[in-house]
């Protein structure tokens, strides 16, 4: 049997961003949550449904709940939105870490810096030691 390839593109990034356990009155949530964002932004209900080629009514109906938004429609309305498939769909932030880079993080830095040829002499360097520490 072969393996099947990751899709990709704006599906594979609402595949990801579904990847956070959901409550049981995740359409509610998600109702409320397209309010706020579309409140932001300062647009009205219509704006949105324009910008997604569909009618009012029907996007009155994502917002209150009624139905369930199409999967095709999440990355056009994202960008609607003007935010990402994550933020719109409620998943968890990841967290970011306060405080100065470690001494670490700044060896990374650099390396990533280096062009290509130097970043897998210093890779095989560090290869060996692990290998020998192993």
């Amino acid at each position: 049997m072969q393996a099947q390839n990751p899709p990709a593109g704006p599906i594979a990034r609402i595949m990801t961003a579904f990847d956070f356990p959901m409550s049981a009155d995740f359409a509610e949530q998600f109702g409320k949550r397209l309010v706020a964002l579309r409140e932001a932004k300062g647009l009205t209900q219509a704006a949105v449904a324009a910008k997604l080629g569909i009618t009012l009514g029907r996007y009155g109906h994502y917002e209150r709940g009624f139905r369930r938004l199409p999967v095709q429609l999440v990355a056009q309305l994202a960008e609607a939105l003007e935010c990402s498939e994550s933020e719109l769909l409620g998943a968890p932030q990841p967290k970011v870490k306060r405080g100065p880079p470690s001494e670490w993080e700044k060896r990374f830095t650099a390396i990533k810096e280096l062009p290509r040829d130097k970043q897998r002499e210093i890779q095989n360097v560090v290869d060996a030691l692990i290998a020998k520490a192993s």
